[in-house]
């Protein structure tokens, strides 16, 4: 399972992050890996309509459609689409209260969750929250050279064994020896975008990144 967290980078956005997904359906279907586009709230409606890809947002907050100016609520990215939302990435954290409160709000529109920590102890909390999938990543790791399994393996193998969600890997995942060895270490799969959206030819790389769970 691979989740495309695709930023803001001018390459995922609008006209262009349509070319940029425009091979995932056909590498689903070559490789039976799901692949899961995780966007900004603006492009959620015209990924959906335009590729007919499963696509999740990457932030929502925790509020009702009433006057919330400025604010993403859930029930506007489900009914642009999305089948699921991200919370707490590195690059947007937010407070555990929040955490609490965006989940409830999401349940209430059917979408899935992907709960990010950033170390063993939030992991190993948010194992117990209404979640549907944990993702472990290292904020220092994130666009890095060194990617988390080949820091993290043995915690990986660790955490696997003793959460009860299935354990999605971020931060500096680059290629299929990567997603290989999650795959192997017990991970259902991994949380990237970098190496994926300024990859020279992006169809390649994720066709390279699938092949390695299979």
């Amino acid at each position: 399972m691979i989740f495309l967290a695709l930023k803001t980078y001018k390459q995922s956005t609008g006209d262009q992050v349509i070319g940029l997904l425009s091979s995932v359906k056909k590498i689903i279907a070559e490789t039976n890996v799901p692949i899961i586009a995780v966007a900004q709230a603006t492009d959620i409606y015209r990924i959906r309509k335009e590729l007919d890809i499963e696509v999740w947002a990457q932030h929502v907050d925790p509020i009702d459609p009433e006057k919330n100016t400025g604010w993403i609520s859930p029930y506007s990215v489900k009914e642009a689409g999305a089948t699921g939302i991200l919370i707490n990435h590195s690059e947007h954290k937010v407070k555990e209260e929040v955490i609490i409160e965006t989940i409830k709000k999401a349940r209430q529109y059917n979408l899935k969750i992907v709960l990010i920590g950033q170390t063993v102890e939030m992991i190993k909390k948010f194992d117990s929250f209404n979640i549907d999938f944990l993702s472990f990543e290292k904020e220092d790791l994130i666009a890095s050279p060194i990617s988390m399994i080949d820091q993290q393996e043995e915690t990986i193998k660790s955490l696997v064994k003793i959460v009860k969600h299935p354990l999605i890997i971020g931060a500096g995942i680059n290629d299929g020896e990567d997603t290989r060895k999650s795959k192997a270490a017990g991970a259902a799969g991994v949380l990237m975008a970098t190496y994926f959206v300024t990859a020279p030819d992006p169809e390649k790389k994720l066709r390279e990144l699938a092949k390695g769970f299979r």
